[in-house]
């Protein structure tokens, strides 16, 4: 394959993954959060009732990771990722005949296991096991999904919301995942592996150019649990912010507009830093890469601890630079570190732990807030787990390979 084919198809790959996480994560995350106004005027809920809804997600999502996660190993991603998208377009439109919580609920635990099948870690597979060389920087694109459809989505949702109202808008939005699923369906093919290791082997496989560690064998290694725990500490983190940061910028006299304002440009920084993590990691050892990534998150979120206006613009760039590279680079180094071919398993518990940290940032930030009448100790919290989170950086480094035991077999 001529390097102009390569990058096409490296390209052509990475972009799939872009365009279903626009749709997966942003109709089912941000996208949704356009029409709270209008929920919340027509049921009279509380603010707390209806993004409970987000915990139910976040939760549910980390705690089915690890066997959506065996299920996408046993039957590859594709197949996962088409039957996501059509539950988020049947949910999708179940939520415009919602009239209560509890179906409010529902639909958003439904939402959690899509995104276990069709969000970033099923992208994450599907890009590294299709792509051998510039890995990163596919990756890099792929995940930058995640970022563009909180930038996309609402700008689809806004138009329809005006037009049609809330509940005919989310009718129209759920023609989108039908429509990547017919995508997929015809752009992505299966991929079989000539080799077949068994559970405790550990080997270097020559269809994806990986080290290839199974799952007994990961989760005996420090560096399985030093992921676990770091990712868990950082996306607490990061979830912390991004939930309370407006409520934070108000707290330091932003106007509405301002604060607005600086919510976009920080998630255009994000999507910068993921989108150049990959590319850079290509140069750059990845776990050189993510401590740098961790101590400009922990710099940020002590800036922001401070509590002095003037200190917050550099904390928000900190802090963007650090995450949006880091959500790149901790999925780089699973699939380098573990391989693909129990990727599903493997990362589906690191997800878990990634998740129920994400869920504990998002209610324990405003929490402590609550508790203590400004944002100052919660983000000292943070910076105690982001320092945590850097010194256990250290333990995440390569597997030595230790292929006596491994038994391979032609399939």
């Amino acid at each position: 394959m001529n390097n102009k084919t390569s990058l096409i198809s490296v390209i052509g790959v990475a972009l799939l993954g872009t365009i279903l996480l626009i749709v997966s994560n942003g109709l089912t995350l941000s996208g949704i959060t356009v029409f709270d106004e209008a929920i919340l005027t027509e049921f009279e809920w509380t603010k707390s009732q209806l993004k409970f809804r987000d915990f139910i997600n976040l939760v549910s999502a980390a705690l089915l990771a690890p066997f959506v996660g065996a299920v996408i190993d046993k039957y590859g991603a594709k197949k996962l990722m088409i039957i996501g998208l059509l539950l988020i377009s049947s949910m999708l439109f179940l939520y415009s005949k919602i009239e209560a919580t509890w179906q409010l609920y529902l639909i958003h635990f439904i939402f959690a296991i899509a995104l276990s099948g069709s969000g970033a870690l099923a992208v994450l597979i599907m890009v590294s096991k299709r792509v051998k060389e510039k890995r990163g920087v596919a990756i890099g694109i792929a995940l930058a999904g995640t970022s563009l459809g909180g930038i996309i989505i609402p700008h689809i949702a806004v138009p329809l919301f005006k037009n049609y109202g809330w509940r005919s808008a989310f009718q129209y939005e759920s023609l989108l995942p039908i429509g990547v699923a017919i995508l997929l369906f015809f752009c992505i093919r299966p991929v079989k592996f000539k080799e077949k290791v068994s559970e405790d082997a550990s080997v270097k496989d020559k269809d994806t150019g990986l080290n290839e560690v199974l799952f007994k064998k990961a989760i005996r290694t420090p560096v399985f649990w030093a992921i676990c725990v770091a990712g868990a500490c950082c996306f607490y983190s990061i979830m912390g912010l991004i939930t309370n940061l407006f409520l934070y910028l108000r707290e330091q006299d932003f106007s509405i507009s301002a604060a607005g304002n600086a919510l976009s440009i920080f998630f255009m920084i994000i999507l910068g830093a993921k989108l150049a993590s990959g590319t850079i990691a290509e140069f750059i050892n990845e776990h050189r890469l993510f401590k740098i990534q961790v101590f400009l998150m922990a710099l940020g979120a002590f800036l922001i601890a401070l509590g002095i206006p003037s200190l917050v613009w550099p904390a928000l760039v900190c802090y963007a630079l650090g995450w949006g590279g880091l959500y790149t680079i901790i999925n780089y180094i699973i699939i380098t570190t573990f391989g693909v071919k129990s990727a599903g398993k493997i990362g589906g518990v690191i997800a878990a732990f990634k998740g129920l940290g994400a869920g504990l940032g998002a209610w324990m930030t405003g929490l402590i807030s609550d508790w203590t009448g400004s944002y100052n100790m919660s983000f000292w919290v943070v910076v105690m787990l982001l320092a945590t989170a850097f010194l256990i950086s250290f333990l995440i480094k390569p597997i030595t390979l230790d292929t006596s035991d491994a038994k391979i077999a032609e399939a």
